[in-house]
């Protein structure tokens, strides 16, 4: 999965779905009483993704998701990808409302929902991820967290760890939920300490470790009546 040192540096260079992508245009219009009374309505009946219903899979920044993600989500659901891209403002993703001089924009999630209304699935998916390395303070004792920005880790390197973010959406309904797992952390083995073992392996082992464990404690947060 993890094929070279840059491999963070290319994730961080890399165009990542924002909250305005993700979350519903409509929120840069007028509210009502009304559209929060009925939000807060649906949002009382809780969000549920039903073991082995079908999903859309979406990795911020990546044509495709992970495949060793994929085959996590897949022992819970069935799964469909999509990329995860933000949308350019073009005459493709846009159209004129009665108004001529106004022009609406459909924005990521909107147009991934038709998508996912017309293939059948129910549920959105996306998540975000990120590496970081843990650097020991000798000072004070206490491990520093910092982004993995790519190529040698820090020498005083203690330990890495995989942080990932979830949001879901219902298809039909636009509501969503939001989930952030415990993260994996693990120890990180020094070169002169190793046996054959690399920083990418290593970071592999973590991310893959990280997404069995994400998949898991998603399906169980989630999980509603099983679809047969």
């Amino acid at each position: 999965m993890v094929k070279n040192p840059a491999y963070s540096a290319a994730k961080v260079a890399k165009v990542q779905l924002t909250d305005k992508d993700i979350f519903d245009e409509e929120l840069d219009k007028e509210i009502t009483d009304y559209d929060i009374q009925e939000a807060a309505y649906l949002a009382k009946k809780g969000f549920h993704v039903p073991l082995k219903s079908s999903i859309i899979l979406v990795q911020s920044g990546e044509s495709v998701p992970d495949a060793t993600m994929q085959l996590e989500m897949s022992k819970y659901y069935q799964v469909s990808v999509y990329n995860g891209f933000p949308k350019t403002k073009t005459l493709s993703n846009r159209r004129k409302s009665k108004d001529s001089d106004h022009v609406i924009y459909n924005n990521y999630m909107k147009q991934l929902r038709l998508i996912a209304a017309k293939g059948g699935q129910r549920t959105i998916v996306v998540y975000w991820g990120e590496l970081e390395n843990g650097v020991l303070d000798e000072k004070t004792n206490i491990v520093n967290w910092r982004l993995y920005s790519g190529g040698k880790l820090p020498s005083n390197t203690k330990s890495l760890r995989y942080l990932l973010k979830f949001t879901l959406v219902d298809v039909v309904t636009g509501n969503w939920s939001t989930y952030s797992p415990i993260n994996v952390e693990v120890d990180y083995i020094p070169p002169k300490f190793r046996n054959n073992v690399t920083d990418i392996a290593q970071i592999d082992q973590l991310i893959h470790k990280s997404y069995a464990n994400a998949a898991l404690l998603l399906a169980e947060r989630y999980k509603g009546k099983s679809v047969k």
